[in-house]
Formats: C-alpha cells, sequence, structure tokens
C-alpha cells in the first residue's frame, strides 16, 4: 500500500498534490504544455480510481495493474503514450519521495514494462469456439432483466454489426464510436474509417453485413433517426427510460454511442456467453489482425489495412506467429 504520509496528502486535497507536482516540474525547467499534460494524466488517473470507488488512500500495485490494463484494451492507447503516463506517475512519486524518503515508489513494480511492447500470447485473442458463443449470445434472451428483454429488438442489431465491424475489418473502438452517416454508403457498400493518426482508409462491406448495417438503421424511429449524408453518429446511444434511441434537442442530432456504454454491453454479453473475464473490443481487432497475416498479408499492406501510421505495433504480431512456428 501507499505509504501513510501519501494517503495524508491525496485525501487531504488530491487537487493541492497535483499543484504542488505542477510547481515542481516548472522549477525543473520543464515547458508548460508538457507540465499540463502531466497534470491531466494524474487527474485522470484519480478520476479514474474515484470513479470505480477505490479510495485515493489505499491504492495497491494490484490497482495500478489493473489501470494499465485499461488504458490499454479499453482506451487502446498506443505504446508511446502508455509510457509517457507510466514516467508521469513515476515522476510524481519521485516528487513525493523528495518530502518524505519513506514513501515506497510502487510505479516500478506493476506489470506494465516501459521498454519495448510485452509479447503477444494466446490470451490476446479470441478463439474460434469464443468468437462462435459470443455472436450466438448476442441473439439469444438469456440471462436479460424484463428492461433489458424490452430494449433487446432495438439493440441487438446495433451490439451485432459493430462487434462485427472490429473482428472481421479490423475497426478499433474509437474508430467505431466516431462513425457519422457521411461515412457510410449503403448502395455501394462501403464505409470510410478514420484512425487516431488522421488517416482516412475506405472499408468494402461483405453484403451481408452491410445489410445487418442497415436493419440496425432501421430499427431507430424515424423521427430520431440520422440523417443520410450528415455528421450524425451512425451508432446510437439508447435511451432505456424512454425505451428509444437518445436524441438530443439542444444539439438537434443523435447522441453518439459512448466507449463506456459499448465496454459495459459488451462486458454483458461476455458474462452471458459464459466467456473468460477481461475479453474486450481489442481482442477482436488483434484477432483480425493475426487472421489476415495467417492469410499472408505484409506489413505494409495490414498497416494500411487497419490504419496504423507505422508498423511497429505490427512487429509483435509476426513474432507471435514466428514463435507458434505458424509461419516460416
Amino acid at each position: 500500500m501507499i505509504h501513510l504520509a501519501l494517503t495524508k496528502q491525496l485525501k487531504l486535497n488530491s487537487k493541492d498534490v497535483i499543484l504542488q507536482f505542477a510547481s515542481h516540474l516548472n522549477s525543473k525547467g520543464r515547458k508548460e504544455s508538457t507540465i499540463k499534460r502531466y497534470c491531466y494524466d494524474l487527474e485522470d488517473c484519480f478520476r479514474y480510481f474515484r470513479k470505480k470507488e477505490i479510495s485515493l488512500d489505499a491504492l495497491t500495485i494490484s490497482n495500478f495493474n489493473e489501470y494499465f490494463q485499461y488504458l490499454t484494451t479499453d482506451r487502446n492507447y498506443n505504446e508511446k503514450t502508455m509510457h509517457r503516463i507510466y514516467v508521469v506517475l513515476n515522476q510524481f512519486y519521485k516528487f513525493l519521495q523528495l518530502n518524505d524518503p519513506s514513501i515506497q515508489n510502487i510505479i516500478p513494480f506493476t506489470n506494465y514494462s516501459a521498454g519495448p511492447s510485452r509479447a503477444l500470447s494466446t490470451d490476446d485473442f479470441i478463439s474460434d469456439s469464443e468468437e462462435k458463443q459470443l455472436l450466438s449470445i448476442l441473439k439469444s434472451s438469456i440471462d436479460l432483466s424484463d428492461k433489458q428483454l424490452k430494449a433487446r429488438p432495438y439493440l441487438m442489431d446495433r451490439n451485432d454489426i459493430m462487434i462485427r465491424l472490429m473482428l472481421y475489418y479490423g475497426l478499433s473502438l474509437k474508430e467505431c464510436i466516431d462513425l457519422q452517416m457521411r461515412d457510410i454508403n449503403f448502395a455501394q457498400n462501403e464505409l470510410t474509417v478514420h484512425s487516431k493518426d488522421g488517416i482516412k482508409r475506405l472499408i468494402r462491406l461483405e453484403k451481408e453485413d452491410r445489410i445487418r448495417l442497415y436493419e440496425y438503421f432501421v430499427t431507430i424511429p424515424e423521427p430520431v433517426r440520422p440523417h443520410y449524408h450528415s455528421t450524425h453518429p451512425l451508432f446510437v446511444a439508447f435511451d432505456f427510460n424512454r425505451m428509444t434511441f437518445h436524441w438530443v434537442y439542444d444539439d438537434d442530432s443523435p447522441k453518439a454511442l459512448t466507449e463506456i456504454a459499448f465496454q459495459k454491453m459488451l462486458r454483458l454479453e461476455v458474462k452471458r456467453a459464459g466467456l473468460r473475464k477481461g475479453l474486450c473490443s481489442q481482442h477482436l481487432r488483434n484477432t483480425f489482425i493475426l487472421r489476415k497475416m495467417k492469410e499472408g498479408l505484409q506489413l505494409e499492406e495490414l498497416k494500411q489495412l487497419v490504419g496504423f501510421k507505422t508498423s511497429v505495433s505490427l512487429k509483435r504480431f509476426f513474432q507471435y506467429l514466428e514463435d507458434d512456428k505458424l509461419i516460416n
């Protein structure tokens, strides 16, 4: 556990601690933009633990392990961003130790490695049997509450096509959430995807998946349905109180489904399917990449297919295949 001297500081006012840390960074000659970034990362970290109802005066190594896992799997943070956050937390502990050398810096003892990306294992992918169970449960009403059953006809197609876009087309969760109506061309079976690196790529949907996407679209009642060729979100949030899709009248637009809402949905489906805890959107995307590699796609082809700016992240996948002697 964190030393008592630290717990008192955090419990007293976490914002004060962050301001003191910012002042320390300023005295070290750090740029203002760097200081703002470091403070934001700390605030975001504390906010995560408060939301999880984990007391800031009782943080453990395990808590930080879970936080790093959340950033990599749920938020899909890249290696560069993860390394920055690791450095921020590590420097924060060192700052606290200046006033009390007895405080233990627990960050270096977490599972996160600040060096090269860790090697992939079978746990980073969804197996064929897990995939079959997950897609099957999406059409099932097993273990649903009465309220969930009422909403099911509206949500079944939406949830199904989103998972398929990640599993069979390699979209990340953020890419799915960010899709707008102007990005879909139903007539041509085409979808324009915008990656976090600003790379735009055109994806051709299989006819069956285009139909699935359209079937979801028409389940949305016309008064709250997103408009064709507009900046309205493609995937819309659902209002369980009104039992219809959510329209924001101030913006005159449907409310976009959030990443958190999708993650909550996927956790429920994984649980209903009896699958291992922790399966997330990153597992779906990882599986897509691995399958394309097994089909023989090369580094540059894959980089373009999944919208990566560089091919560095893909090297782990090739190493995984080589280690398992799946390719020579």
